[in-house]
């Protein structure tokens, strides 16, 4: 049950309480007086009828009556009084006072005369009023008064009952709602408690045991534990980028410092061999020039990675017919391979269009293809395609990834490059994406190009337009990337760009 609706019913239970138990007092009073009253008419008649004898003498309604103490004071007890009225309404007899109260005390007619014949039943008392005549004259009132001392007794033990079995209830319920409110409130915010402060001293807190609580303190619990996962994944992610960032400082400084120190060295050269010839002079001009475009390339090739990896940057979409694009991206490297002596085969299969920014997706067909040729063999194959979902895969590709392939390009088309030579490993393979990790090969060079930043800035061209790049390796097949883009199959659609 919600929290809300349990402590709304708690409440309500709370304060109808108080109103059932007062209900239940008054039913059972109601219910005992009922009960008794019957009995108690037989049994008060009976007791009833020798004193009324006794009181219907008319000689004891007169002011001065001898023997009327004696007569009457046998009559009285404890529950039983009676007191004597003349017609005038002054009272000459009371069983319970002196001759002092019994002559000064005088009864209005409108009282005296109230009620007569009527047995008043009262909580304490049942009291009867009758006049006494003498021959056909009024002679007097008697009123009798007897105390319910049966009924008063068994009241007062049926209170007893009730209001102990109202304390017990109480006291059930009290220690109900409190191991109730410890269970669904105390300690889940002990325990959401406990978590902040492991969470606060960077320890990772136990598991909630148990099933999850479907209330609203569990439903808390639940939100602070992914709010402490998202924290923690953000604090890993910010963790991970600045291991990055020192590793890619580390490994600038380090690719910078060889032309540094080749363009130091000729310069020194230049400045100090003034007898050198003409041409050795410009063959050092030339060497600086081309360290420093060099060191250019290097420091572009940062900030585009850079620009790429930003949050806040969004590339200028357009889209295009995707036969016709791609034929003028890949046909520009025909003549590349060509001059390059390399076998290029080339394949466009699509009939989609596509949302693309054309600069950035040249730069990561540009980055991948000038991978290929350069740890191609002499004479070797290269592939490059453009495979849409619905298009058969090139012969080239590795049949035995043809079943990864097409769950790969499920409603996208896929930009393949393939090449010949000495496969990857497997743990290298795995993180040829990241900056600056290159695959070395003895009689090769680093496999992600000069820079080391070639492939991550593919990757983040291909997260920029919603897609993916992986890359596969193998002893007889050679390697092969592919760059996953979404396809736009009606005008309709949109694309969500990173």
């Amino acid at each position: 049950m919600r929290l809300k609706y349990w402590l709304m019913l708690a409440f309500l239970i709370v304060m109808l309480l108080p109103v059932a138990a007062g209900w239940a007092l008054f039913s059972l009073y109601n219910y005992y007086e009922n009960q008794r009253a019957v009995g108690e008419y037989v049994e008060l008649t009976e007791r009833l009828a020798p004193i009324e004898k006794v009181l219907n003498d008319p000689t004891l309604y007169s002011l001065q009556s001898p023997g009327r103490n004696q007569t009457l004071s046998a009559l009285a007890s404890e529950q039983l009084s009676f007191n004597l009225y003349l017609p005038s309404g002054i009272r000459v007899y009371t069983s319970g006072g002196n001759a002092w109260s019994t002559s000064g005390y005088t009864v209005r007619s409108s009282e005296l005369y109230r009620n007569l014949y009527n047995l008043q039943m009262r909580h304490r008392t049942f009291s009867l009023k009758k006049p006494v005549w003498n021959q056909g004259e009024l002679a007097g009132i008697y009123e009798i008064t007897m105390l319910r001392q049966a009924w008063l007794e068994g009241l007062s033990i049926r209170t007893i009952w009730v209001i102990s079995g109202a304390v017990v209830f109480f006291v059930i319920l009290y220690g109900t709602v409190l191991w109730l409110l410890s269970r669904k409130l105390f300690f889940p915010m002990k325990m959401l408690m406990n978590r902040m402060d492991a969470f606060a001293r960077g320890e990772r807190p136990d598991e909630i045991r148990g099933g999850v609580r479907s209330d609203e303190m569990g439903m808390l619990l639940q939100q602070f534990d992914a709010m402490q996962q998202t924290i923690r994944e953000s604090q890993m992610e910010v963790e991970k980028q600045q291991k990055e960032k020192e590793m890619i400082v580390a490994s600038l400084s380090h690719d910078l410092k060889t032309p540094l120190m080749s363009i130091s060295a000729y310069a020194e050269a230049l400045s100090m061999d003034t007898g050198s010839k003409r041409l050795e002079r410009q063959e050092y001009k030339e060497v600086i020039a081309r360290n420093v475009e060099r060191m250019k390339r290097m420091i572009g090739e940062l900030e585009t990675y850079t620009a790429l990896g930003s949050g806040d940057s969004e590339l200028a979409m357009v889209e295009v017919e995707g036969e016709e694009f791609f034929e003028m991206l890949l046909g520009s490297y025909r003549e590349l391979a060509e001059r390059e002596n390399y076998n290029m085969r080339m394949s466009v299969r699509t009939s989609h269009d596509y949302r693309v920014h054309p600069e950035s997706l040249m730069r990561l067909t540009d980055n991948l293809v000038h991978n290929a040729l350069r740890y191609t063999p002499p004479q070797g194959s290269i592939g490059l395609a453009v495979i849409d979902s619905e298009a058969e895969l090139p012969g080239w590709v590795d049949p035995s990834l043809g079943a990864e392939l097409d769950a790969y390009r499920t409603g996208a088309a896929l930009i393949v490059v393939h090449n010949e030579g000495p496969p990857i490993p497997a743990e290298q393979l795995e993180r040829i994406f990241e900056p600056y990790v290159q695959y070395h090969e003895e009689q090769m060079g680093g496999y992600a190009g000069g820079s080391g930043l070639g492939l991550s800035i593919a990757r983040r061209i291909a997260l920029k337009h919603g897609g993916d790049i992986r890359m596969w390796s193998s002893e007889q097949y050679g390697t092969a990337a592919a760059c996953r883009l979404p396809e736009r199959r009606n005008p309709d659609e949109t694309l969500d760009i990173i």
